[in-house]
């Protein structure tokens, strides 16, 4: 029983990596005057050499347009303060898109703006530290679910495996 147990948990994950490849990841980092985007499918595996465009606010053509490096980063530099729309095709099947917000405390920092100290006005938690880097992560939910269950039945069978251990050494003892 324990051995087809063992062979469940081993098919599961496994095949958790296998499908987990097949979505796109992001990892945005604003840094004035510029914004580093990170594509991946994991933490290994970089989207290397993909299509990307990158449209300003409200436009329709491509503000830049270009490939991925072979870590999976791609930098621009946006001149005006909106939703920059950044798209992503490794032309094999995997596509998808990215929203990125620019406001003026990415061109002015914190002290331009009117005098304000800290935040500017309706800045989210991420935006009041501007001092530093502004990371950003897109992780779907799917694999938060995923890790989630990947922590219970890990320390599951932890302590179970500990139980059977002691239980084990008494009946032997």
């Amino acid at each position: 029983m324990n051995r087809s147990i063992l062979l469940c948990l081993i098919a599961y994950f496994g095949m958790s990596a296998v499908t987990m490849a097949h979505s796109i990841n992001f990892e945005t980092e604003k840094h004035a005057p510029l914004v580093t985007v990170k594509a991946f499918f994991s933490r290994t595996s970089p989207m290397v050499n993909a299509s990307v465009m990158i449209y300003a606010p409200d436009e329709t053509q491509p503000y830049q347009t270009g490939r991925t490096d072979r870590a999976g980063y791609f930098a621009f530099m946006p001149d005006a303060v909106g939703n920059w729309t950044f798209t992503i095709d490794d032309e094999r099947g995997h596509k998808d898109r990215l929203v990125i917000s620019i406001d003026q405390v990415f061109f002015y920092g914190n002290d331009e703006i009117e005098g304000e100290t800290g935040a500017y006005p309706g800045a989210g938690e991420s935006e009041k530290q501007v001092t530093g880097v502004v990371v950003e992560k897109n992780i779907p939910y799917v694999y938060r679910v995923i890790f989630g269950l990947a922590v219970i039945f890990g320390i599951t069978g932890i302590f179970y495996g500990i139980k059977a251990r002691q239980a084990l050494q008494k009946n032997n003892g």
